[in-house]
Order: C-alpha cells, then structure tokens, then sequence
C-alpha cells in the first residue's frame, strides 16, 4: 500500500535497481540481504531497507563495524541517488550535505582522519554506563601504550582488537575475576589464564598484538 511505485515480487533488491536503472542511476550491484538490499561498496556497505506502518526508506552504511552514515526518507529517488553517490565515492562531508536526511556516524569523521582508536577510547571513557568493562578500561587508560588498540566492551567485559579496517582477527577480552583479572584469548589459539595486576595485563596486551 506504501510502496505503489515498486514491484516487489521477485524481492526488494531486484525492485530498487528496476527503479535505479529507470532513473539512470547503476546499482547492479544491490543483492537480497535479510529484510533488506545490500550493496558492497570500496567504502563499505549500503543497506537500504523500508518501513512496515508507513512510507519510508532507511538507510545505513557500515565499514569494519563502523557506522559511516544513516537516515531515513519517503523519497525513493533520492534513497537510491544516496546509494549511488556512496558507491562513486562521494567525500562523508560532502555526502551528508548533499543528502541532508543522512547523518554521520559517531567515529565517522574519526575514521576519515585515521584516528578510530582514539577516538573509540575518548568516548568509551566519557560514557555514563558505567559497567565493570568501562571501569576497567578506566583503570588502563593511563598506559598510553594501549591507545593504539581498539577497545569496545560488552557488560562486565573489555576486548581489544586492531583499529578497523582490521587486518586480522585477533581478539584479546579481559574482565575482572576476583583479586585480579581474567583473560581469554579466542585465537590464533584458544586460551584462558588469570593475571594479577593492570601492569601485567597491559603488557600481556602489548605482547599480545606484538607477536
């Protein structure tokens, strides 16, 4: 009833690149996602999705986890010419004054300047969610040495990982365990063990990345 101007019956993604092509835009790329289209781009990937109750297409550009840009319209035409500009290339400032109903992410700018990390900490630091992942993250920020990692928490966990894009998969999760603190180290080789003072866990972190 919302969407009179698509024809959906072989699938969202085939629907919005019969409406692309018709408005002389290249989407070809645009595949069936759940709930979704989806186009991978050099910059990530678009997701285009569209309202239940009323008219209206979201869209949401992720790269490595990092949320580039999102918004939402009624306007098809300028849902899919939003698409379009990211695939070609579109600079983040120039594309969200383009498309003023897209709005950047929260590291988006940080990505863009090559300081993802920093920035990750900052705010995690400045968070008022105060959980055992965040108190800890507290408690190393004064060894500088582990700014160059990418922290991010879940709960009562802290995990650090390369800033993204990363370039391998390690991960290294701490969390406090009694007295001291517990680690796990999911690959290259699985792992868990106690450490017992912050000392010991940021070098271990160091040590970690290093090898």
């Amino acid at each position: 009833m919302h969407y009179p101007d698509l024809d959906m019956s072989d699938g969202l993604a085939e629907a919005l690149k019969r409406r692309a092509s018709g408005l002389g835009l290249a989407l070809d790329g645009l595949v069936e996602g759940f709930g979704r289209a989806v186009l991978v781009t050099d910059r990530g990937t678009v997701s285009i999705s569209i309202a239940a109750q009323e008219r209206g297409f979201g869209i949401a550009i992720y790269e490595s986890g990092v949320e580039w840009t999102s918004g939402a319209t009624e306007d098809l035409g300028k849902a899919l010419r939003a698409a379009t500009a990211w695939q070609d290339g579109l600079p983040l400032d120039d594309y969200v004054s383009e498309f003023p109903f897209m709005n950047p992410g929260r590291l988006a700018h940080a990505f863009v300047a090559g300081r993802l990390a920093e920035a990750q900490w900052q705010d995690l630091l400045d968070s008022e969610y105060h959980t055992g992942g965040q108190r800890l993250l507290v408690s190393l920020a004064p060894f500088g040495e582990l700014r160059r990692f990418y922290p991010e928490i879940s709960y009562g966990e802290l995990r650090f990982t390369m800033p993204p894009p990363r370039q391998d998969d390690r991960v290294f999760r701490v969390s406090r365990g009694g007295p001291g603190f517990h680690v796990e180290e999911p690959c290259p080789e699985r792992r868990e063990y106690n450490l017992d003072t912050l000392d010991e866990v940021a070098r271990r972190i160091m040590e970690f990345f290093s090898g």
